[in-house]
Order: structure tokens, then C-alpha cells, then sequence
């Protein structure tokens, strides 16, 4: 039985999660702006509670965006340098489809229920995709966008519909023809999520290396500029 480590930092809340023996367990916390001090003893932290070391470690899952750019660069720097060190095998996951796979399981959704996660991506647009539960899992529907909230359609589903993340703050202006059953700004990515979905895509054969461990951002970085 595979041990996996996942690590997520892609908003203000940063996660580690470790399958082992069949067991998950996760360090959450909300730290914004302090990822890159408690990242690594986090990840530190969580294998000792174990009893491991990284060399005990199969693969690591990490949560590729979108997101935060300094978060999304924090995390993908931490999976590179743990990855390098052990020549471990890396799983990306969208951080938008680990937020409807929480979903999945904090709201008991079932077979063809629909979730809409969203961030709120600044400069007047959001991150958002749809994603269909199927044994289990979250399954794209739509791919990831960066878009303005008026260009976020949702077409009826004709089936259970939840919006997770703080995107929904913009909900006013998405273009909805069904309401969703339950809307939850407060929902953040976790490593938790990540750990399953990143556990589904080694088993398949679904990896990388080290190297491939890059941020996902969906926009370029916009550069600072003298006023």
C-alpha cells in the first residue's frame, strides 16, 4: 500500500495530509502570509507523528492552482526540493477541483451532484470550473477558467448544485440559471482533498518528476511598476 504526502498553500489557509497504511491524516491551518516559515516543519511534523522519513514516502501530491502567486511558488518550491532529495515522484492537482472534492465529502454529495468552486482571483475576476461527483471523486466538467464574474455561466445541471470558495462573494453578477442548493464562501483548498484526488492519479500511472512540479497560475504574474 502506497504512503502519499500532499501539500497545499494555494490561499491564505496552508495544508500537509499523509496516507499511510490506509490511514489520512492532515495539519490545516490559516496562516496567511507565513507559508514559507511553517511549510516544511509542517511536513517535518506530520512524517515524525508517523514515525517516517521521506525516503519512506511513494509520491507527492501538491496542489498546483490556481491560487495565490506567492503561494502557489511557496508550495511548488517546497514539492521540488522534498522531491529532488529522494528522487520521489510528483502528482499536481487543480486547486479548484480539491475544494469540490471537500466539498464532496463535507456536504455527502452523491453520483451526478454538481460543485462550482470559485476563488477570488483580484482585479475583478475569479477562478471557478464545475466539477461532477462519480464514484467518489470530482470529476471536471468544465476545465479551470480566469474569467469576470459576469462571464461565469452555469447552466441548469439538473442535479444537486454546490458553490464553494470566495468567489461566490461575486455571485451577483454570475450568470445562473439554477440556483445552487447551497453556497459556502468559506470553503478553502485543503492538502486533505489533494492527498485523495493525487492517490487516484499514482495509482493510474498519472506522475511526474521533480522538475515537472510547476505552479499551474492561469494568468501571467503582473509585474509592480513605479506609480
Amino acid at each position: 500500500m502506497s504512503s502519499l504526502l500532499a501539500i497545499e498553500a494555494s490561499t491564505e489557509a496552508c495544508s500537509v495530509a499523509l496516507l499511510h497504511q490506509g490511514k489520512e491524516v492532515e495539519d490545516f491551518r490559516m496562516l496567511p502570509r507565513a507559508h514559507t516559515q511553517f511549510l516544511l516543519p509542517m511536513v517535518a511534523q506530520i512524517l515524525a507523528e508517523a514515525g517516517l522519513n521521506l525516503g519512506q514516502i511513494d509520491a507527492i501530491g501538491f496542489a498546483a492552482g490556481p491560487g495565490s502567486f506567492t503561494g502557489l511558488r511557496v508550495c511548488a518550491g517546497v514539492v521540488q526540493g522534498l522531491a529532488f532529495a529522494r528522487d520521489l515522484p510528483v502528482v499536481g492537482v487543480s486547486t479548484l477541483q480539491a475544494m469540490a472534492q471537500h466539498a464532496l465529502l463535507e456536504y455527502q454529495l452523491s453520483d451526478g451532484d454538481v460543485v462550482l468552486p470559485t476563488l477570488d482571483a483580484r482585479m475583478d475576476e475569479v477562478y471557478w470550473g464545475q466539477y461532477k461527483v462519480a464514484a467518489g471523486f470530482a470529476d471536471v466538467l468544465i476545465a479551470d477558467k480566469l474569467c469576470p464574474p459576469e462571464d461565469v455561466r452555469i447552466a441548469d445541471v439538473a442535479a444537486r448544485l454546490i458553490g464553494v470558495g470566495s468567489g461566490w462573494g461575486y455571485a451577483p453578477r454570475f450568470a445562473v440559471d439554477q440556483a445552487p442548493a447551497t453556497i459556502d464562501r468559506d470553503v478553502y483548498p485543503r492538502a486533505s482533498a489533494v492527498l485523495r484526488l493525487a492517490a487516484r492519479e499514482f495509482a493510474a500511472g498519472r506522475y511526474g518528476t521533480a522538475e515537472q512540479a510547476q505552479p499551474v497560475y492561469l494568468r501571467d504574474s503582473v509585474a509592480w511598476q513605479k506609480s
